[in-house]
């Protein structure tokens, strides 16, 4: 009994979201890097996910019709954090990580507001349940 009103009193930790402006073209390496950082420091309960928003375009390429990946919001990533947990060695780690330019909010890191990160994520659920495909380009 003693065991199930622990886990009945553990409730989902809060997060929050923080911003990366990255190099433009490097969104999925930095993506890599970044998972592999994390769980090479031990971060994985600290850090949630990394997330890289992308959409998938068509575009005509030789007559044909190619369908690629882009960056929803190129030169940024997304990082969501457990609240409280920024500490210095890991806000260090990731900025120190190749082609990451710094946090959104250089040294003291804004954190996203809910309304914007339901925007961004209901986007991205849009875009799945619509296959994925939001435009095409012409040339």
């Amino acid at each position: 009994m003693e065991a199930t009103s622990n886990t009945d009193n553990v409730q989902q930790q809060e997060t929050k979201w923080f911003v990366l402006r990255v190099v433009s073209g490097k969104e999925r390496k930095v993506k890599e890097y970044l998972d592999k950082e994390i769980s090479r420091g031990g971060w994985t309960e600290v850090v949630k996910q990394v997330f890289l928003p992308v959409e998938k375009v068509y575009k005509v390429a030789n007559g044909k019709k190619v369908m690629r990946e882009r960056n929803y919001y190129p030169g940024y990533v997304m990082i969501e954090v457990t609240e409280g947990k920024l500490n210095d060695d890991l806000r260090d780690t990731i900025k120190n990580t190749n082609s990451v330019i710094h946090f959104l909010g250089k040294e003291n890191p804004i954190a996203l507001r809910k309304a914007e990160v339901n925007k961004m994520l209901g986007k991205m659920d849009e875009m799945a349940e619509a296959g994925g495909i939001s435009m095409s380009e012409p040339f």
